[in-house]
């Protein structure tokens, strides 16, 4: 006959056995916010904790949504004022270190304008907002768009959207092909769609805004355009259209300034160049398509 005591330390062993075989269980996706307000810059950034990879996983997708938000800050800096920054702020690893270096970073870009309008090296005052939208956080799956907003002179402000997918699993930042079998043709499927929407668009504005706008040109799809994936299984495919009409996703990240600056941007000047080019693309446009569209091609 099995005693109290017995029968508790069974219940106590099988709900450890329950954790260690099902650990996912135990994990919850927590989607939290760091926002730093400096004057006339205004950041807010996302990040996670309990994804299924654990902490290490958490660290690298903190890791790349804040180095990218930090990067659009530094893209209207020049080279020195980045120096001067980065000699007294080593490259954060964990997450409370990466936190401190996004709000010291955002009273430092705000001090780095109101000197640059004090100085009257400006005609209008610079400014930088950032704000996000999460479409998606799963405990495996986590899909956010990071909205920068800046203004750098010139006839307005540049508004960049980027999208960035994680594989929770291992924390690496996905393609759009790989939502995909290996060898399925979504490419020309999506092109289909997005034509459909395109054509679509264009009588509208015909019609409703009597404006006389040509035939969309069409669109290429790589496999690496920037997207997101929401919780009603919409896929989204956000692309710009330059004055040609071509397809081409804004420079940015480190990448993108180091290439901007390559461009024209003299080493020890201000960055607005950089940050102004990414608004050569031309108009954002974002196609939202049913991924039950392509129930048959999807990777399950």
């Amino acid at each position: 006959m099995l005693t109290v005591k017995r029968v508790t330390a069974l219940l106590s062993m099988v709900t450890v056995l329950v954790f260690m075989a099902f650990p996912a269980m135990a994990a919850e996706l927590s989607v939290k916010e760091n926002r730093t307000r400096s004057g006339i810059v205004n950041v807010a950034v996302p990040y996670i904790s309990g994804s299924v990879g654990g902490k290490q996983v958490d660290n690298i997708v903190n890791k790349a949504v804040l180095s990218y938000v930090n990067s659009q800050m530094k893209q209207i800096m020049s080279k020195e004022e980045i120096e001067t920054f980065e000699s007294t702020h080593a490259d954060p690893r964990e997450l409370g270190e990466m936190l401190r270096y996004n709000t010291d970073l955002v009273k430092y870009t705000d001090k780095k304008i109101v000197d640059k309008n004090t100085a009257g090296r400006v005609t209008a005052s610079w400014y930088v907002r950032n704000e996000y939208e999460v479409k998606a956080a799963k405990d495996t799956f986590y899909s956010v768009i990071l909205k920068t907003k800046t203004y750098t002179g010139g006839a307005g402000d540049v508004i960049v959207w980027k999208a960035m997918n994680f594989d929770l699993k291992d924390g690496h930042l996905m393609e759009l092909k790989e939502l995909f079998d290996a060898n399925a043709d979504y490419a020309s499927r999506l092109q289909t769609l997005i034509g459909y929407q395109q054509k679509g668009r264009a009588r509208l504005i015909r019609h409703i805004k009597g404006k006389n706008v040509s035939e969309p040109t069409p669109v290429t799809i790589t496999g690496q355009e920037n997207f997101y994936v929401d919780d009603h299984y919409n896929l989204g495919i956000i692309l710009y259209s330059g004055a040609s009409g071509a397809k081409r996703l804004p420079v940015d990240g480190a990448a993108g300034k180091a290439a901007e600056t390559s461009k024209g941007t003299p080493a020890g000047e201000s960055g607005p160049a950089a940050v102004n080019k990414q608004s050569a693309t031309g108009q954002m446009e974002i196609y939202d398509i049913s991924l039950n569209d392509f129930a048959d091609l999807i990777r399950l």
